[in-house]
C-alpha cells in the first residue's frame, strides 16, 4: 500500500472470531476487535537476522495505555530488554513486572501493511503459564488512538479506523 494513499485514510475490519469452550466442552465463537498486525523490533525493514517480523492479530483496547506484548513474542522479535526500563504494570488479573520499550507496528489492511511507527509497549517479565500469546496482545491507546480516531461498532461487529490529519 502507497503511503499518504486515500485508502489508509478510512479502513474498517471486521471482528475476529475466537474460540472458547463452554462449560458442556462446546466450541463457542466469540468475536473481538482484533485486526492483524506486524510487529518488528525497530523499523519498517524487515531482515530476518536483525529485525525479523511476526504477524499475528492484536486486540484493540481503548482501555489499555500503551500496548501489550507476550515475552514469547518479544523473545522471538529479539528484542534486548537488558537495558529496558522496569516498571509494575497493572492488568486485569493484578500488578505484573514488565519492561518498557517500543516497537514497529504495522497494521495490515486489505493483505497491505499500513505503517504506524515506533509505539510504546509493555512486556511482562515472564508469561503466565498456559496462557495463549494472540490473547495476550493488547493495542493500547498511545501512538494507535493519535493517529487514528477508532469507533468500534458492536451491531456490525465492526472497527472503523480514520485517520487525523494533523495541523501543522
Amino acid at each position: 500500500m502507497v503511503r499518504g494513499s486515500r485508502s489508509e485514510d478510512k479502513m474498517k475490519f471486521k471482528y475476529h472470531t475466537d474460540w472458547r469452550v463452554n462449560e458442556e466442552g462446546k466450541k463457542i465463537p466469540v468475536r473481538r476487535p482484533r485486526i492483524e498486525i506486524i510487529l518488528r523490533k525497530n523499523s519498517e525493514q524487515k531482515d530476518n537476522e536483525t529485525n525479523p517480523e511476526f504477524r499475528t492479530h492484536g486486540l484493540v483496547d481503548s482501555g489499555a495505555d500503551i500496548c501489550l506484548l507476550p515475552r514469547q513474542i518479544a523473545d522471538i522479535l529479539k528484542i534486548d530488554l537488558d537495558n529496558a526500563e522496569r516498571k509494575e504494570s497493572t492488568g486485569a488479573n493484578g500488578t505484573f513486572a514488565t519492561y518498557q520499550t517500543q516497537i514497529y507496528l504495522e497494521i495490515v489492511y486489505r493483505g497491505m501493511p499500513v505503517g504506524i511507527d515506533m509505539v510504546d509497549v509493555s512486556i511482562p517479565e515472564k508469561d503466565p503459564e498456559g496462557i495463549d500469546l494472540e490473547q495476550n496482545i493488547l493495542l493500547g491507546r498511545s501512538h494507535l488512538f493519535k493517529k487514528y480516531e477508532i469507533t468500534f461498532n458492536e451491531s456490525e461487529k465492526t472497527i472503523h479506523f480514520k485517520k487525523i490529519n494533523s495541523k501543522k
